[in-house]
């Protein structure tokens, strides 16, 4: 997708077998420029407009272990159409530049979708660090959905799976032990 200027990423996805297009929540929270912490702000707002689940937004959880423990980070991407109702309830100028700037993207969406495919050509691209993570996280939310939520649930039967092997079992801790899946 290539808009005019880019205020906030799009990142199209899917989300219950339907091909929709995602905002990250945080890079929406830092433009408008909102006074509350993020996590108190999205919950509040998903509360007072009850937006669902799955409906207008995925919830994906991602872990990093520490000394202390595990610290848990939810990432929320959001349609376009939660994404314009908070701009809106936010009341600001920012508000109304970013809900101006989403119905400007559903427009080029629309156009896009209305044109005929053309054929894409391979052109080497150099990327920046920034750039490459943006495209990951785009690549991310395209396998959203009931894969996405597979691969956490996966995910965290593996790491509890892991703990608990790792506490019992002395060879993980030997040198150069490989598990079985990575042989």
């Amino acid at each position: 997708m290539n808009f005019t200027h880019s205020l906030i990423p799009v990142l199209p996805g899917n989300m219950a077998g339907q091909s929709v297009h995602f905002v990250d929540a945080r890079r929406l929270h830092a433009f408008l420029d909102v006074k509350r912490d993020f996590s108190t702000w999205i919950k509040g707002r998903i509360g007072e407009y009850d937006f669902a689940e799955n409906l207008d937004y995925l919830l994906t959880k991602t872990g990093e272990q520490l000394p202390s423990g595990m610290k848990w980070r939810m990432d929320y991407l959001l349609t376009l159409d939660m994404a314009k109702e908070l701009a809106m309830v936010e009341r600001t100028a920012k508000g109304r530049e970013i809900r101006r700037y989403f119905i400007e993207c559903e427009r080029q969406l629309f156009q896009m979708k209305q044109r005929p495919p053309t054929t894409l050509t391979h052109q080497p691209v150099a990327l920046t660090r920034a750039e490459r993570q943006a495209i990951n996280r785009q690549a991310w939310a395209e396998v959203t959905g009931t894969v996405q939520s597979a691969f956490h649930a996966r995910r965290e039967t593996l790491m509890r799976e892991h703990a608990a092997n790792k506490a019992s079992d002395t060879r993980l801790s030997q040198p150069g032990f490989r598990p079985d899946w990575a042989r």
